[in-house]
């Protein structure tokens, strides 16, 4: 009877850890696309950043928004927060822009609130963004 216990209680065990193990890779997983994602936006990779990051959904209608940012300087961004709920497989980061745009130097500020979340895509876990790139008026 005692082993009993032991055995369940050694499989409760493992099953929790092997939990805990995914949901810090799949928060690694978030950090690295998040980091990604915004230094590509703010050195001017936003076309690339379209067919990387956005859901399959999202994909044209992110592309007009680059279209839109054409001229649009990204000169600093600060990520102000970071929420990743890995086992909800969802993620918000809050970032702040500091921008131009051309021919004008008057530096302003967008607020970008992304929504991101964990999909399994041909059998792969990827963190997929559900929010399109702000406007920069």
């Amino acid at each position: 009877m005692k082993i009993r216990i032991v055995v369940l209680l050694s499989a409760i065990a493992l099953l929790g850890a092997c939990a805990a193990m995914r949901n810090q890779n799949a928060s690694d997983d978030f950090q690295q696309s998040s980091t990604t994602y915004n230094r590509m936006i703010r050195w001017d990779e936003m076309e690339a950043a379209q067919w990387a990051f956005p859901t399959e959904q999202l994909r044209e209608e992110f592309g007009r928004r680059v279209d839109s940012a054409k001229g649009v300087k990204i000169t600093d961004f600060r990520v102000k927060s970071t929420a990743c709920l890995p086992e909800k497989g969802e993620a918000t980061v809050i970032v702040e822009f500091e921008y131009y745009r051309e021919p004008s130097y008057k530096v302003k500020t967008v607020k970008d609130v992304q929504k991101w979340k964990y999909t399994d895509e041909n059998g792969k876990k990827i963190w997929r963004l559900t929010t399109l790139l702000p406007e920069f008026p």
